[in-house]
């Protein structure tokens, strides 16, 4: 890709493989959702078997992982959300022809929040690592869902 205006309108291809990726790490919204409500159920899960103080120890270790997970979960759902706010607002400058690679990552590196040896980076690379974020969200979110399952029927069988 390039690293500055093509024309008068931009980098078309830019523009929407950015909108594209941007879109869909909208999905993240709802593993985020339901991964917030598995959290939730372990938590509470977890208050009442302190309450009643009769869960079993497999169940509290699960439920226990389950909230860790969630954890996790919410850190890549935060960090889905800042790409895609973040690729909405770059495929605008592709768009208009005023996206430059370099004045982004100096700007990224600057606040932090990219590491110098990531500068530069093609941008098809960046887009395929932001797709990633959704899929490691699902991946969390089915292990809540088993620990969840796995923990009910060990206080059942207990």
């Amino acid at each position: 890709m390039t690293d500055g205006p093509v024309g008068p309108g931009g980098d078309a291809a830019l523009a929407l493989r950015l909108s594209i990726t941007a879109h869909a790490l909208t999905a993240a919204r709802t593993l985020d959702a339901l991964s917030t409500g598995f959290t939730l159920i372990a938590a509470a899960a977890l208050a009442f078997a302190a309450v009643l103080g009769i869960a079993p120890l497999v169940a509290v270790a699960a439920l226990t992982l389950c909230l860790a997970l969630g954890l996790a979960a919410k850190w890549t759902a935060m960090r889905a959300r800042f790409d895609r706010r973040l690729l909405t607002m770059l495929a605008a400058h592709a768009r208009s022809g005023t996206l430059s690679t370099h004045v982004f990552d100096s700007v990224m590196i600057e606040l932090q929040v990219l590491p110098r040896a990531k500068a530069g980076r093609d941008w098809l690379l960046r887009c395929g690592r932001a797709l990633r974020l959704p899929l490691r969200l699902g991946v969390l979110v089915t292990l809540q869902a088993l620990l969840i399952a796995g923990a009910g029927c060990s206080a059942l069988l207990a």
